[in-house]
């Protein structure tokens, strides 16, 4: 139901994998700057270390970095699921094939761009 190659969605699993090692090591850097019981609520569901060093608190910045690089961590790894799945490239809106240059682009896209332009519409108007 993709209109991708197989070369292509190699090379998107390519970089989605590596893009999910880069959200990572970037969280595991991060934390080292958390106490442990953030590290439990926010990371129990991935493969990232509960004890690790706490040096000090989190401030709310850097929780809010840390709570949008877990959205992409989780993004990314919904994308690979889509793919095991073979699911990928599919709209989760209208079920329509997502545009090859869309995913080269965004690999982790769920939507094709007319339902997620629609979606942001509805945002900015406040209708959900």
């Amino acid at each position: 139901m993709t209109a991708l190659s197989a070369a292509q969605l190699h090379t998107l699993a390519q970089r989605l994998q590596l893009q999910r090692a880069q959200l990572v090591a970037r969280l595991r850097q991060r934390l080292h700057q958390a106490d442990e019981e953030q590290q439990l609520a926010l990371f129990n569901d991935y493969e990232i270390d509960a004890d690790l060093a706490a040096a000090s608190e989190l401030g709310d910045t850097d929780l809010a970095l840390l709570q949008h690089e877990l959205a992409q961590l989780r993004s990314v790894d919904a994308a690979l699921a889509r793919m095991r799945e073979h699911r990928y490239g599919v709209c989760a809106g209208c079920e329509a094939a997502i545009a090859p240059v869309r995913l080269l682009a965004q690999p982790d896209a769920r939507l094709c761009h007319a339902c997620q332009a629609e979606r942001e519409r509805r945002a900015i108007a406040g209708l959900s």
